[in-house]
């Protein structure tokens, strides 16, 4: 049997897509999945065992011609309107047909900007909404839910230490990962810069324990100040693999819902993740540590911009916060 996987971007939302790999396989044990995704997620796929193939979209002419399974995880029309045009026996989530993007059966996409009860109803399922990402698609397949599929090569690893270890932290020092801003695209989930300098002092001086700040080119300025006021190492931007194998070397990790979450989830590290203007109910911790979001009526809002305040992220309270990090400690 032969399935493709169409899930090109954002780059978390495909390290945590790697979840249904080992459900589909249970079903399908004779299988042979494809995987379409964006040049710039491939290399999060990189020696799957799961997979037989991965394609960027750029090169998608080179996709087989026929597939038994195909699985849409995308909405954008381009995406749909291509798979609607493979050679399939049966397709599950997203494609076009009479002139626009529909999908077969499933609350996930009855949350997205595809929903076929409309932009404003979605939304408010969405604010609803209870289940995991696993937890829809699992549904949608009928299968299991599974940890996301990443493994870092033994050289990535050895970088990884070695990199640490040049920002002057000592083998076996339990790091705290902190990776508190969260780029242009959704800056309602950052946390404060001040917050986060005072839970790393506090940190420091009431646990004993370090922090490495981490971040991307557009939290550089940030971090920076940050990194000063806290006297604690802010590691570089990296390329992707390289970002996951630096996030590896630490103990635990306090993020924005970020690719640097995701990253934290797939190498089985405590996790504090805070939420405010996206779903904390989406994300699967499996049981890896604590979502933290201040009680407002007003989350899961989706807004890029936020005339309340104290906003979520203001009202979300440094105390609170060193509560939940501390217990990755004990």
């Amino acid at each position: 049997m032969k399935i493709l996987i169409v899930k090109l971007g954002a780059i978390g939302d495909v390290l945590r897509t790697t979840s249904i790999l080992p459900g589909l396989r249970k079903k399908y044990p004779d299988s042979l999945i494809d995987w379409l995704t964006a040049s710039s997620a491939s290399d999060l796929l990189i020696e799957n065992p799961y997979l037989n193939r991965v394609i960027i979209w750029d090169k998608h002419q080179e996709l087989d011609n026929f597939y038994d399974l195909v699985i849409g995880l995308e909405d954008d029309q381009a995406v749909c309107q291509f798979i609607s045009t493979l050679r399939h026996k049966e397709i599950l989530g997203a494609y076009y047909s009479d002139k626009r993007v529909i999908y077969t059966p499933s609350a996930w996409f009855d949350m997205s900007i595809i929903s076929r009860f409309g932009l404003a109803e979605a939304n408010q399922l969405k604010k609803a909404n209870q289940k995991s990402y696993q937890q829809h698609l699992a549904e949608l397949l009928g299968i299991g839910i599974s940890p996301y599929v990443f493994k870092l090569h033994p050289d990535e690893i050895k970088w990884g230490k070695e990199y640490v270890a040049s920002l002057g932290f000592s083998s076996g020092e339990k790091i705290l990962g902190v990776n508190t801003g969260a780029g242009l695209r959704w800056p309602q989930k950052s946390w404060g810069i001040e917050q986060t300098i005072d839970l790393i002092n506090r940190v420091k001086k009431e646990l004993g324990i370090p922090a490495m700040i981490l971040g991307g080119d557009q939290e550089a300025e940030r971090n920076q100040l940050i990194a000063k006021e806290t006297g604690m190492p802010k590691a570089k931007p990296q390329v992707l693999r390289r970002f996951g194998a630096v996030i590896n070397q630490c103990h635990s990790l306090l993020s924005s819902d970020s690719l640097a979450m995701h990253f934290g989830i797939a190498t089985w590290k405590h996790l504090t993740v805070f939420f405010g203007p996206t779903s904390a109910a989406e994300i699967e911790l499996y049981n890896l540590g604590a979502k933290l979001a201040p009680p407002l009526p007003c989350l899961v809002c989706y807004k890029k911009s936020c005339s309340i305040h104290p906003n979520c992220m203001e009202s979300l309270k440094v105390e609170t916060v060193f509560e939940a990090v501390k217990k990755g400690y004990q």
